[in-house]
């Protein structure tokens, strides 16, 4: 298999040693997004918060240190939510994070469960779109947040490991399964505009 296939295989369900790596670098990259994403969360302390694609924690480990909500995260791969999991022991053993194996087209959670959900570089892994939409509303809170943070395609067109694998939406696709899936939407370049937040409050 060809390297840039097989990391980009990586990004989207990471396993093993491999999956280690890539999710460090993953973390070190994403930084200025997690940074946006965050502030465009609006959290407070009572906020319950879900991670989409959560990888090894990283980011509701920062979200946790920070605020006083109670924080999920679901991912594909077992062994990076095992990763997760170890990250993040003190705030599990608190009672104040929580982790599952799961996709996003089909959520383990009952409806209205949290107030606010993000996910940052996962959409282009998604099965279903409009389903996975539909779900995200399915477990907001009416006028909750769904904050969805992606790469512009001119910025994945630079990748050479995302010519293998990312699927590509341009804006209007994203902001149409929001709206079709009841949220108003807004949308936010952040990053000197190599990325942007599509900001979704539920109806």
């Amino acid at each position: 298999m060809p390297l840039n296939s097989l990391i980009a295989g990586q990004f989207a369900k990471p396993t093993g040693l491999m999956g280690r790596v890539v999710t460090s670098i993953m973390n070190s990259q994403n930084q200025p997004l997690y940074e946006e994403t965050a502030r465009h969360l609006s959290l407070s302390g009572s906020s319950m918060v879900l991670d989409i694609g959560c990888g090894n924690g990283y980011m509701l480990n920062m979200l946790a240190r920070r605020y006083s909500g109670m924080f999920s995260g679901i991912d594909i791969s077992e062994s990076i939510i095992r990763a997760a999991s170890r990250r993040n022991r003190s705030f599990v053993r608190a009672g104040r994070m929580s982790f599952a194996v799961a996709n996003a087209v089909c959520l383990p959670f009952e409806e209205a469960a949290f107030d606010r959900v993000f996910t940052v570089n996962t959409v282009y892994f998604w099965d279903d779109l409009y389903k996975t939409m539909a779900e995200i509303r399915r477990v907001l809170c009416p006028q909750g947040l769904f904050v969805n943070t992606l790469y512009t395609n001119e910025t994945l067109a630079r990748l050479s490991h995302t010519q293998h694998g990312y699927k590509r939406f341009f804006r209007e696709q994203l902001v149409e399964a929001a709206r079709r899936s009841g949220f108003e939407v807004s949308v936010v370049p952040v990053f000197d505009g190599k990325a942007y937040c599509v900001v979704c409050r539920a109806g």
